[in-house]
């Protein structure tokens, strides 16, 4: 089932679009990663989908409901802030009561506890934010989405400037959230996070959905051959004249490469057919690495 509907997305600034025909799905429980380099359109996407400011053209769904009732759209989304929109003066119960005022929920104090716990906040709930560290207000700025429990959370680099072990925190943390059920909607620039915790990403360029998939098939797409870097030790040149000889028809090329030896197949069901052969003449095999697309390049690709 698809949470979120995106249909021919635009917007114009003046005379240009910075957003020229979006469309997209999300399905509920999902993680969606929303990416793009600066000035590819990505925020103000996310910008339109949120009610910061409304399309020109098109048109999206969020639980059903239209983009032109954005007001009951926003009864079932949460957004979190940039670590700058925070009351510094507040502890965290006070910010989140007060938030939960605006947006019109009623909040038990036990539940902005639970809320608090759930996030990794517990024992600092009467801290001021103020003296919060940067860590500590991301995970404030998730509690502030999930105010209302929403259907949708929308999560702007959630981890962006934070240390390993705490990054490491919040990752996991929208992994449980979404294995609850929860949808969350993220954009972020660490790709190897994207990597990690999104089922799905969309990547944008110049205004419009360049790529779009889950990570898997990215990694796939425009793979011509599979490239494998065997370390071994013996006779090199005997070696490569053995596996020519064996699987000519599948080598698109071979040579040596120090205490490697770097083969492009044609497919991946003759690299054990090259470990065997290898083994058989009496090479010893200590590392076979197959090359792999990693987000990075997909990323730099579009």
């Amino acid at each position: 089932m698809n949470i979120i509907e995106v249909h021919e997305l635009k917007k114009r600034y003046k005379n240009v679009f910075v957003v020229k025909g979006v469309s997209f799905h999300v399905q509920n429980g999902e993680v969606f990663g929303f990416l793009g380099k600066n000035g590819a359109g990505k925020s103000t996407t996310v910008n339109m989908l949120t009610g910061i400011c409304f399309p020109t053209e098109g048109k999206f769904f969020i639980n059903g409901i239209s983009h032109q009732n954005m007001d009951e759209i926003k009864t079932c989304i949460g957004v979190m802030p940039d670590v700058s929109n925070y009351y510094l003066h507040m502890n965290a119960v006070e910010h989140l009561k007060f938030f939960a005022e605006l947006k019109r929920i009623k909040m038990k104090k036990e539940n902005i506890y639970d809320l608090l716990e759930q996030v990794g906040l517990k024992g600092h709930e009467k801290k001021k934010v103020g003296y919060y560290s940067f860590g500590m207000k991301k995970k404030l700025g998730i509690a502030q989405a999930l105010i209302g429990s929403p259907k949708v959370i929308f999560l702007d680099e959630p981890t962006s400037g934070l240390d390993p072990e705490s990054a490491f925190a919040i990752q996991n943390m929208i992994k449980c959230l979404s294995k609850k059920g929860l949808t969350i909607f993220m954009t972020s620039h660490n790709l190897h996070e994207v990597e990690n915790i999104c089922d799905r990403v969309a990547i944008m360029k110049d205004g419009l959905i360049s790529k779009m998939g889950t990570i898997e098939e990215l990694k796939k797409k425009g793979i011509e051959h599979i490239e494998l870097l065997i370390k071994v030790k013996g006779d090199h040149h005997y070696a490569i004249h053995c596996l020519k000889k064996a699987v000519n028809h599948e080598i698109v090329d071979i040579y040596n490469d120090g205490d490697y030896i770097y083969c492009s197949l044609h497919h991946e069901d003759a690299i054990p057919i090259c470990v065997r052969i290898l083994c058989e003449i009496g090479v010893n095999v200590y590392e076979i690495n197959v090359k792999k697309r990693s987000m990075e390049d997909i990323f730099f690709e579009s």
